[in-house]
């Protein structure tokens, strides 16, 4: 009961109807990708914040493939990798690779049940429950940034 939540939670705040307002691929859909590399705080762009979440799926994914080696080092350049977007198709590449991101993330855990959130992560000290918990936490994390840095640039 509590991973089939989890996992609609994945699926809403990616692409549902969240109750907090848009979810991330609308959001993301409204950007002109023209200002997806600006920096109006800090160093992170939107183009860093959507490579940043595809890389933490990624790294649960390869987790959830039993792969104890991968990792991803908090505020390593494998963590906030820098990319700048040169042309509205790069921009589409980063969507499709963010989808792609989440397809393979929602097969991984199709294979999987409630008993999942209690293994250990291959490699680490946690379990699967935190980790696949915060997942959706964190794009909603992001999102809000996305949001922020988006109204920035139009007021």
């Amino acid at each position: 009961m509590v991973f089939e939540h989890i996992v609609q939670n994945l699926c809403t705040c990616f692409d549902g109807k969240p109750w907090y307002g848009v979810s991330l691929m609308e959001k993301l859909g409204q950007v002109p990708w023209e200002i997806v590399n600006d920096q109006v705080y800090g160093n992170k762009s939107i183009a860093v914040l959507v490579q940043h979440i595809i890389n933490w799926r990624i790294f649960v994914v390869k987790k959830l493939d039993g792969d104890a080696a991968y990792d991803l080092i908090i505020d390593s350049n494998e963590d906030w990798t820098p990319i700048h977007i040169e042309s509205k198709k790069e921009w589409e590449n980063l969507m499709n690779d963010l989808r792609q991101s989440q397809t393979q993330l929602l097969e991984k855990l199709a294979l999987q049940d409630e008993a999942v959130l209690h293994k250990r992560v291959p490699g680490k000290k946690y379990t699967f429950g935190p980790i696949i918990t915060s997942i959706s936490q964190h794009v909603i994390y992001h999102l809000g940034q996305i949001s922020m840095l988006v109204s920035m640039h139009t007021n």
